[in-house]
């Protein structure tokens, strides 16, 4: 982990550093085109809500009558309503919810792009799907950068994402050459089954805003990319909405899938499936199927095309099979308990390593930038 001396950055307006719109108080945005107008396997990507594929769900041409209202954009940030932020380098188009962060005076490249990445996450970390991170927050919001003479200092940001490059691709490197590589799993003797067999699917009945809840020991759970879905803590529900035993599987209208432990409230305009179990469930099936469960959903589903309760009852999934054609949950769980031994064992090793400090010198001329990893 490393800790960078952040003495000579300071905060930058969104509003000041992108592009925008209506005077600064708006960035520009995406728009909502029926899938009519779109034809697939077209030259342009188009970038939904979703924390993964870089937010693309697919590559069109429009074919309607408004090309206004197909907005491409190039080489710019995009942000979605829910915080999910990717480095766009060329032309692409964006759906409704997500928008463009362009920097006004500099053409970004794939190095500062990345930084801003992260700069911009870290800007967003609290923020959550009730929140609903719109095109006229953005630019309320301010980006800590390193800085000089006043200005977002590009040229350290770019050197910067280049060394961590460097290190990662040594890392893969060692990775790749070791002796210990994963093996593939072998799916010969797996099967489908329909997610309605193993699951009773219901969604919560009410509705929960967290803002008017009390604080307290529940979890809230909402549509999200973090913090297991949730949204919230809250003492107690509305008196109309239902609390849920713990130790089931929940699916957002997203396709994201998490295991919540204990009890909790589900928010109903989240949307938030709630997958209870017609079989033994444990921690390590639950998290076995979860990576089952975002494999198969996380890139079919997205805020036009959203997972509902209806789809999730008509969906298959693949899972390891016993002789005898079911289910085989020991397999599962002591998969993903040797899964959970392996990564504590690298933990340990990576905990003993001696670590020592290492120095890196800023290119820019206001003096040295030490990097410790701890």
């Amino acid at each position: 982990m490393k800790r960078v001396d952040t003495t000579y950055w300071k905060p930058f307006p969104i509003s000041k550093l992108f592009v925008t719109e209506k005077n600064g108080k708006q960035v520009p945005t995406g728009a909502n085109i029926p899938k009519l107008e779109l034809k697939e396997k077209g030259r342009t990507p188009r970038i939904t809500v979703t924390g993964i594929n870089n937010g693309v769900f697919g590559y069109f041409d429009y074919t309607g009558g408004k090309p206004g209202n197909y907005r491409v954009y190039e080489n710019f940030i995009s942000v979605s309503f829910l915080g999910t932020v990717f480095y766009q380098a060329g032309e692409s188009s964006l759906d409704m919810k997500v928008h463009c962060l362009k920097p006004l005076n500099h053409n970004l490249n794939e190095y500062t792009g990345a930084f801003l990445v992260t700069a911009i996450k870290a800007a967003l970390k609290n923020y959550k799907y009730s929140d609903q991170l719109s095109s006229t927050v953005l630019p309320t919001l301010e980006l800590t950068l390193p800085s000089i003479d006043g200005s977002p200092d590009w040229k350290y940001m770019e050197e910067y994402m280049r060394k961590i490059e460097q290190r990662t691709q040594t890392a893969i490197s060692a990775f790749v050459a070791s002796k210990n590589k994963p093996r593939k799993i072998d799916t010969t003797y797996w099967k489908e089954f329909a997610l309605s067999a193993i699951f009773d699917i219901v969604l919560s009945k009410g509705d929960i805003q967290a803002k008017k809840m009390k604080e307290g020991d529940i979890p809230l759970v909402s549509s999200g990319k973090f913090n297991n879905g949730i949204c919230a803590h809250i003492a107690e529900g509305d008196g109309k909405a239902e609390i849920f035993e713990g130790n089931v599987i929940t699916t957002d209208m997203f396709g994201k899938s998490y295991y919540q432990a204990k009890p909790f409230y589900a928010v109903s305009h989240g949307r938030v499936n709630i997958l209870i179990p017609r079989f033994k469930l444990s921690q390590y099936i639950a998290l076995f199927l979860i990576g089952i469960l975002d494999s198969s959903f996380s890139s079919r589903y997205s805020f036009t095309g959203m997972c509902s309760q209806s789809q999730l009852t008509q969906e298959k999934i693949l899972l390891p099979a016993t002789p005898a054609g079911e289910p085989d949950w020991r397999y599962m769980e002591m998969y993903m308990r040797g899964v959970e031994a392996i990564s504590k064992e690298k933990i340990s090793l990576l905990t003993k390593k001696k670590q020592e400090p290492v120095q890196q010198t800023s290119i820019t001329n206001y003096g040295t930038v030490n990097i410790y990893e701890k």
